[in-house]
């Protein structure tokens, strides 16, 4: 198996990370650890503050600042967490992709890339964080305190507080475990929830304000700019979740986010009801995701990547 092989590896999540690749990253560490393994955490992007007491020892190396590779870095595998696409690690794939000996990946969104090589690729699980307990288990590692509320966070996460389509009996089950082990199920959830800067807010209440009410207001789509960002001091993490509140709203079927970081490409989020499948536009786009949560890249313009995906989201309500 790819652990058999190596002892050095290096962990990775997509670039602006969530609770789940980060949840899952730190999961993976504590086993490999156990495991006699050297394991080495490398994100392109800084990690949100409110994740940060999952994380006391800075074992998460963000490439910015002083951190530098290690020397060896020749001699590392790669596992890349929550994406099936190498290069959406940020530029992270660029810096290791030409150097480390084999790339693995561990994922649960539908697209392209999850096609290719033999990866552990499940598009039913609730979370990555769902596929690594598994792992866990499988290896009859022991799950340490810090694993299991890593674990849990990114489950409660990925699940949208288990009632996204995905969470199942099993994901219940594994949750119920983690709470057996000590995690408490109302601490994580002020840590991702409750935890939020007061710039947050304000970014999001900048979001809301560019609304706009579509196909007789079964769409809502909304953008996130470098300005926004800019005038708040928030984080473009702390503005994402701003995609879910439309749902909220009787009626709307369909929530998209048009966004850009400061020094970042522009990138679109979709979120649906019911039978919507978005994961279909986001790989019509090169990218990929579930079927009611789903995103891509976009080499256009904020605006005319705007107009773009409205046109896009037109196959679900044009009749």
């Amino acid at each position: 198996t790819f652990l058999a092989q190596y002892d050095k590896i290096i962990l990775s999540p997509h670039e602006s990370p969530d609770w789940d690749g980060l949840g899952g990253e730190i999961a993976m560490f504590e086993m490999l650890k156990s495991m006699g393994k050297m394991p080495l955490i490398i994100n392109s992007d800084p990690t949100p503050e409110t994740f940060l007491f999952l994380d006391p020892d800075g074992d998460i190396n963000v490439l910015s600042g002083s951190f530098r590779l290690p020397d060896d870095v020749r001699e590392y595998a790669h596992i890349v967490l929550d994406t099936n696409d190498y290069t959406n690690i940020g530029h992270a794939h660029r810096l290791l992709g030409e150097v480390v000996r084999e790339v693995f990946i561990i994922d649960h969104h539908e697209g392209e890339y999850a096609k290719r090589g033999e990866n552990i690729i499940k598009a039913r699980a609730s979370s990555v964080c769902e596929l690594i307990y598994h792992i866990i288990r499988h290896y009859n590692s022991p799950i340490t305190f810090r694993a299991a509320q890593a674990l849990f966070a990114g489950i409660v996460f990925d699940t949208g507080s288990f009632v996204y389509p995905k969470t199942s009996a099993e994901t219940f089950r594994i949750a119920a475990h983690l709470e057996e082990l000590g995690v408490v199920p109302n601490f994580i959830h002020e840590q991702i929830y409750e935890q939020n800067a007061l710039s947050s807010f304000e970014l999001r209440s900048r979001i809301v304000s560019t609304m706009e009410v579509l196909y007789g207001g079964r769409l809502i789509a909304m953008k996130l700019t470098r300005e926004m960002l800019m005038a708040t001091g928030a984080s473009f993490t702390e503005g994402e979740p701003a995609i879910n509140m439309p749902l909220t709203v009787k009626g709307v079927m369909a929530s998209v986010l048009v966004k850009q970081n400061i020094d970042g490409p522009v990138k679109v989020s979709m979120r649906t009801k019911g039978d919507l499948d978005v994961a279909r536009v986001a790989m019509d786009n090169g990218g990929g995701g579930h079927r009611n949560a789903a995103g891509y890249k976009s080499l256009l313009s904020l605006e005319d990547t705007y107009r773009q995906v409205i046109v896009n989201m037109g196959v679900f309500f044009d009749s």
